[in-house]
Protein backbone atom coordinates (compact mmCIF):
# COMPACT_ATOMS: atom_id res chain seq x y z
CA UNK A 1 0.00 0.00 0.00
CA UNK A 2 2.56 2.11 0.75
CA UNK A 3 4.37 1.89 -2.70
CA UNK A 4 1.40 2.58 -4.25
CA UNK A 5 0.96 5.85 -1.92
CA UNK A 6 4.63 6.78 -3.17
CA UNK A 7 4.10 6.03 -6.66
CA UNK A 8 1.22 8.87 -6.37
CA UNK A 9 3.10 10.94 -4.88
CA UNK A 10 6.04 11.19 -7.32
CA UNK A 11 3.42 11.18 -10.53
CA UNK A 12 1.73 14.03 -9.00
CA UNK A 13 4.64 16.04 -9.37
CA UNK A 14 5.77 15.01 -12.54
CA UNK A 15 5.82 17.96 -14.50
CA UNK A 16 5.29 18.23 -18.59
CA UNK A 17 5.44 14.19 -18.73
CA UNK A 18 5.42 14.05 -22.70
CA UNK A 19 1.95 15.70 -23.14
CA UNK A 20 2.14 17.86 -25.90
CA UNK A 21 0.30 21.18 -25.48
CA UNK A 22 -1.48 22.85 -28.57
CA UNK A 23 -3.10 26.45 -28.09
CA UNK A 24 -5.78 27.95 -29.87
CA UNK A 25 -8.57 30.44 -29.64
CA UNK A 26 -12.44 30.32 -29.87
CA UNK A 27 -13.41 30.39 -33.17
CA UNK A 28 -9.92 29.73 -35.03
CA UNK A 29 -8.71 25.89 -35.37
CA UNK A 30 -5.86 23.76 -33.98
CA UNK A 31 -4.17 20.56 -35.51
CA UNK A 32 -3.65 17.87 -32.83
CA UNK A 33 -0.80 15.65 -33.50
CA UNK A 34 -0.02 11.73 -34.44
CA UNK A 35 2.78 11.03 -36.09
CA UNK A 36 4.32 7.25 -35.96
CA UNK A 37 7.72 7.29 -37.81
CA UNK A 38 7.72 4.43 -40.42
CA UNK A 39 5.39 3.41 -43.32
CA UNK A 40 1.51 2.24 -42.47
CA UNK A 41 -1.15 0.29 -44.50
CA UNK A 42 -4.66 -0.08 -43.68
CA UNK A 43 -4.68 0.89 -39.67
CA UNK A 44 -7.29 1.65 -37.26
CA UNK A 45 -7.17 4.89 -35.02
CA UNK A 46 -9.44 6.64 -32.62
CA UNK A 47 -9.25 10.06 -31.65
CA UNK A 48 -11.02 10.36 -28.12
CA UNK A 49 -11.35 13.33 -25.74
CA UNK A 50 -10.88 13.13 -22.15
CA UNK A 51 -11.06 9.52 -22.87
CA UNK A 52 -14.89 9.65 -22.64
CA UNK A 53 -15.87 11.28 -26.10
CA UNK A 54 -15.05 9.90 -29.38
CA UNK A 55 -13.68 12.41 -31.83
CA UNK A 56 -13.19 11.05 -35.20
CA UNK A 57 -12.14 7.09 -35.97
CA UNK A 58 -9.86 5.57 -38.74
CA UNK A 59 -10.99 2.09 -39.71
CA UNK A 60 -8.83 0.11 -41.77
CA UNK A 61 -7.13 3.04 -43.12
CA UNK A 62 -10.73 5.13 -43.71
CA UNK A 63 -12.13 7.80 -42.56
CA UNK A 64 -15.35 7.12 -40.40
CA UNK A 65 -17.54 9.50 -38.05
CA UNK A 66 -20.35 7.31 -37.73
CA UNK A 67 -19.54 7.12 -34.39
CA UNK A 68 -18.29 10.58 -34.07
CA UNK A 69 -19.80 12.89 -30.59
CA UNK A 70 -22.50 15.31 -31.70
CA UNK A 71 -19.93 17.95 -30.14
CA UNK A 72 -17.52 17.32 -33.15
CA UNK A 73 -20.35 16.69 -35.76
CA UNK A 74 -19.06 19.27 -39.24
CA UNK A 75 -15.92 20.18 -36.78
CA UNK A 76 -12.86 17.49 -37.49
CA UNK A 77 -10.93 17.05 -40.25
CA UNK A 78 -8.44 14.51 -41.21
CA UNK A 79 -5.45 14.40 -43.77
CA UNK A 80 -6.11 11.21 -45.51
CA UNK A 81 -3.56 11.17 -47.72
CA UNK A 82 -0.79 11.03 -44.67
CA UNK A 83 -1.84 7.77 -43.14
CA UNK A 84 0.21 5.51 -45.15
CA UNK A 85 3.40 7.71 -43.75
CA UNK A 86 2.47 7.49 -39.94
CA UNK A 87 0.45 10.99 -39.58
CA UNK A 88 -3.05 10.51 -37.74
CA UNK A 89 -3.41 14.06 -37.22
CA UNK A 90 -6.63 15.63 -36.47
CA UNK A 91 -7.72 19.30 -37.31
CA UNK A 92 -10.42 20.53 -35.04
CA UNK A 93 -12.17 23.78 -36.61
CA UNK A 94 -14.28 26.76 -34.57
CA UNK A 95 -12.80 26.00 -31.77
CA UNK A 96 -14.97 26.41 -28.26
CA UNK A 97 -14.15 26.87 -24.63
CA UNK A 98 -15.65 23.51 -24.01
CA UNK A 99 -12.98 21.80 -26.75
CA UNK A 100 -10.11 22.25 -23.97
CA UNK A 101 -9.01 19.32 -22.45
CA UNK A 102 -6.84 16.10 -23.23
CA UNK A 103 -6.95 14.53 -26.46
CA UNK A 104 -5.49 11.31 -27.05
CA UNK A 105 -4.66 9.38 -30.47
CA UNK A 106 -4.46 5.86 -30.10
CA UNK A 107 -3.56 3.26 -33.36
CA UNK A 108 -4.72 0.04 -32.52
CA UNK A 109 -2.79 -2.10 -34.69
CA UNK A 110 0.67 -1.02 -33.61
CA UNK A 111 -0.30 -0.29 -30.15
CA UNK A 112 0.72 3.55 -30.28
CA UNK A 113 -0.92 6.41 -28.31
CA UNK A 114 -0.23 9.45 -28.56
CA UNK A 115 -1.74 12.46 -26.30
CA UNK A 116 -2.09 16.71 -26.47
CA UNK A 117 -3.39 18.80 -24.28
CA UNK A 118 -5.53 21.62 -26.33
CA UNK A 119 -5.84 25.14 -24.41
CA UNK A 120 -8.28 26.94 -25.69
CA UNK A 121 -8.25 31.18 -25.04
CA UNK A 122 -11.24 33.38 -25.64
CA UNK A 123 -11.10 36.32 -28.34
CA UNK A 124 -9.28 39.17 -26.19
CA UNK A 125 -11.95 41.37 -25.01
CA UNK A 126 -12.03 45.55 -24.71
CA UNK A 127 -13.44 45.43 -21.09
CA UNK A 128 -12.09 44.09 -17.98
CA UNK A 129 -8.81 45.58 -16.01
CA UNK A 130 -5.74 44.88 -15.95
CA UNK A 131 -5.58 43.31 -12.27
CA UNK A 132 -8.89 41.44 -13.45
CA UNK A 133 -7.30 39.82 -16.23
CA UNK A 134 -4.29 38.90 -14.57
CA UNK A 135 -6.41 37.21 -11.77
CA UNK A 136 -8.58 35.14 -14.40
CA UNK A 137 -5.39 33.98 -16.20
CA UNK A 138 -3.82 32.30 -12.96
CA UNK A 139 -7.39 30.75 -11.94
CA UNK A 140 -6.93 29.42 -15.62
CA UNK A 141 -3.83 27.97 -15.13
CA UNK A 142 -4.43 25.89 -12.44
CA UNK A 143 -7.34 24.58 -14.49
CA UNK A 144 -4.97 23.60 -16.74
CA UNK A 145 -2.60 22.08 -14.25
CA UNK A 146 -5.20 20.07 -12.14
CA UNK A 147 -6.89 18.44 -15.64
CA UNK A 148 -3.04 17.48 -16.96
CA UNK A 149 -2.65 15.67 -13.27
CA UNK A 150 -6.11 13.70 -14.02
CA UNK A 151 -5.43 13.24 -17.57
CA UNK A 152 -1.75 11.59 -16.57
CA UNK A 153 -2.76 9.65 -13.89
CA UNK A 154 -6.05 7.55 -15.10
CA UNK A 155 -3.50 5.30 -17.50
CA UNK A 156 -0.93 5.14 -14.65
CA UNK A 157 -3.81 3.74 -12.16
CA UNK A 158 -5.02 1.45 -14.65
CA UNK A 159 -1.58 -0.45 -15.06
CA UNK A 160 -0.50 -0.02 -10.89
CA UNK A 161 -4.43 -1.37 -9.41
CA UNK A 162 -3.73 -4.47 -10.93
CA UNK A 163 -0.40 -5.09 -9.22
CA UNK A 164 -2.14 -4.96 -5.47
CA UNK A 165 -4.78 -6.96 -6.48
Amino acid sequence: MESWLCICFIVLFIDEVSLEKVEGSVGNSAVLPCRYDGQLQDLTAHWRYNDIKNVYDIQAGKESAKEQHPDYTSRTLVFSHEFVKGNFSLKLVNLLLTDEGTYCCYVIDINYQQCTYLSVKETPRTTGTRSEEKAERMNHGLDIKANEIVALLIPLLSVIIPLFI
